[in-house]
């Protein structure tokens, strides 16, 4: 895998609205059955397309021996995308009150893709998917160190500690081994098929656009 491919493009919502969609139609699988042996939060969606939930198995089978991938976020409504990132654009609203919209908008854009775009966000496609990686007996391991929040959240930082570089990059390289693309803003969120894949990787169209959840896990959602 070449440098460029390996460490992801920029990703400007410009690029990904340009991308064009021909969706494939690939239904939504429930990874707590797809994916036995990856680890799934207890408040995420636990929904991916089915390649994406194939693609996260051998992620998994990757891993060196004593270390399980567990999913924080899978599917998203595009109500919760929303609920994100308009949370997350007044964090940055209160705390730099000297940025303008154009600004604001653009620094949110780093971490949550907006809703109100062509190309829709890749959680919301099925597509996408955020991890971290556990020890054998279930301990979440140290990938961030000495950094906290957001300072640590590009995937190629400088300045790791030797541990916390060395479980970073068994997460990487399992991931993007077994076929997916990383945000390289966020060393934890890897997509395949959505638009951002696309422009990380070059692929002239993407196969994910909006997916809909099944009708039991919508009413459930909206309780």
């Amino acid at each position: 895998m070449s440098d460029w491919r390996k460490k992801g493009a920029p990703e400007p919502i410009a690029a990904l609205n340009r991308v064009p969609l021909l969706e494939c139609g690939e239904p939504l699988v429930d990874i707590r059955k797809a994916c036995p042996k990856v680890r799934v939060a207890r408040k995420c969606i636990p929904f991916l397309r089915a390649t994406v939930a194939e693609m996260l198995n051998r992620a998994q089978e990757l891993l060196p021996t004593g270390y399980q991938l567990r999913v924080t976020t899978a599917y998203r409504t595009v109500e919760m995308q929303k609920e994100h990132y308009e949370r997350y654009f007044n964090e940055l609203r209160q705390k730099h009150p000297e940025w303008n919209y154009a600004t604001l908008r653009r620094m949110t854009n780093r971490f949550f893709a907006p809703v109100d775009q062509k190309a829709p966000p890749g959680h919301c496609t099925g597509g996408a998917v955020d991890v971290q990686l556990l020890s054998s007996g279930g301990r979440l391991l140290d990938v961030t160190s000495p950094y906290t929040g957001w300072q640590a959240a590009p995937t190629w930082v400088e300045g790791l500690t030797p541990e916390a570089r060395r479980h970073r990059m068994i997460l990487v390289e399992a991931m993007l081994n077994a076929g997916f693309s990383n945000c390289r803003d966020e060393f934890w969120h890897y997509s395949y098929g959505d638009a951002a894949w696309a422009v990380r990787v070059g692929a002239p169209y993407c196969i994910y656009g909006l997916a809909e959840l099944p009708a039991k896990w919508q009413k459930r959602i909206r309780k």
